[in-house]
């Protein structure tokens, strides 16, 4: 799967921060790209993570090495807040109630998707840097709406992919077990 919500585009833009992990012969190790988030007043408030690459065979800790200099770099320059953004699918808390039908079918969304996406998996590596956790909300008119929502979502994070693409993990999942 190649670059999802953020790649080489949205890179371009000379509004976003990239960072890169280089080592002294000059490769590459490791890329994190950054979205400013203004305020009110139009003024660049903070920043959120974009995008966040590691060479296979390179330095292992190297996107957490990006993301701790960003922080501190952001911090030095008074940004209010940095933002890993988000790990849609992926609870942060295990809920106290039973789930609503909308709930067990976005965790069912969640566990089929995650050998694609990696929803959860991403959830547990934004962990290591103890984030602070703001809710996110999907908002839709009515019960009617949720069918093309669980259709829409699938097809927002691998967007190449068709429904044998989305499919396929899942059922090797299944045999295995």
């Amino acid at each position: 799967m190649g670059f999802t919500l953020g790649g080489v585009e949205e890179a371009l833009d000379p509004a976003t921060r990239v960072g890169l992990a280089v080592d002294a012969d000059g490769s590459v190790h490791g890329v994190t790209s950054w979205l400013p988030v203004h305020g009110p007043d139009g003024e660049v408030h903070g920043w959120t993570l974009d995008l966040m690459r590691r060479r296979g065979d390179g330095f292992r800790p190297a996107v957490e090495f990006l993301i701790g200099s960003a922080i501190l770099a952001f911090q030095a320059d008074g940004m209010r807040f940095v933002s890993l953004s988000g790990a849609p699918l992926a609870r942060s808390a295990a809920a106290t109630a039973e789930p609503a039908a909308v709930e067990r079918l976005l965790d069912m969304l969640s566990r089929e998707l995650e050998p694609v996406y990696g929803f959860r998996s991403l959830h547990a590596f934004k962990l290591k840097f103890s984030p602070r956790f703001e809710p996110m909300y999907l908002a839709y008119r009515d019960e009617g709406d949720l069918p093309r929502i669980g259709v829409a979502l699938p097809r927002a994070y691998p967007p190449d992919a068709n429904l044998r693409t989305l499919v396929k993990p899942a059922t090797a999942t299944r045999r295995r077990e």
